[in-house]
């Protein structure tokens, strides 16, 4: 996986105040969760960010590019929460958690469904029960998204994690059994019961 230059700053102000005033000229107020050191303030350009997510993705790499007290340094990162304002959109505050190549991860990977269950031509519904897999694998290997094939669903019958292939070096970190999908048989409609006949006094 190709990881995405992010241009970042450091800050130090903190607080609803600062974080007002960054929001007022454009920017988003963020924070770098380290592996073994202290929570650094950022801010970045909020046009520059929505422009990178909408083509990077939530599960991509970051790698962010850090100017303050006269130095640039660089830190490979995951988003790990968006707060965002429900009325508009805006971004509020970015949180960023470091990550280290060499050591596996867990995260929650979408999942994406292909092909048309053969069940739906019998009349069955398509359900799906799981949009996402919480998976562990290398931050080099972190899939932008599982592809599961529901071509062969047939009525009554549902896929789960552990019937599904995932990419090399990708293992789940939920129970096998958890289901994904399934083509469920369509309802029989009840026929409405005949009123009894009145007895004759």
């Amino acid at each position: 996986m190709n990881k995405v230059l992010i241009e970042v700053e450091k800050r130090t102000e903190t607080g609803k105040g600062p974080a007002r005033r960054l929001r007022a000229v454009g920017k988003i107020p963020a924070t770098l969760y380290g592996r073994k050191s202290e929570p650094i303030s950022l801010s970045l350009n909020e046009h520059e960010f929505r422009k990178i997510y909408e083509r990077a993705g939530s599960t991509s790499l970051f790698d962010l590019q850090i100017k303050g007290d006269g130095k640039v340094f660089t830190r490979s990162a995951l988003i790990k929460e968006r707060q965002i304002r429900a009325f508009d959109g805006t971004i509020l505050h970015l949180d960023f958690q470091e990550i280290l190549m060499d050591e596996a991860i867990e995260m929650a990977i979408p999942v994406e469904f292909e092909g048309k269950p053969i069940g739906l031509e019998k009349g069955g519904d398509f359900l799906i029960t799981t949009r996402e897999i919480r998976v562990s694998c290398l931050p080099g290997n972190i899939p932008e998204a599982i592809v599961v094939d529901v071509s062969g669903l047939d009525l009554g019958h549902s896929i789960h994690v552990g019937e599904i292939t995932l990419p090399e070096g990708v293992s789940a970190v939920v129970e096998a059994g958890v289901a994904l999908a399934s083509v469920t048989a369509p309802k029989k409609e009840e026929e409405p019961e005949e009123p009894e006949e009145e007895k004759a006094e």
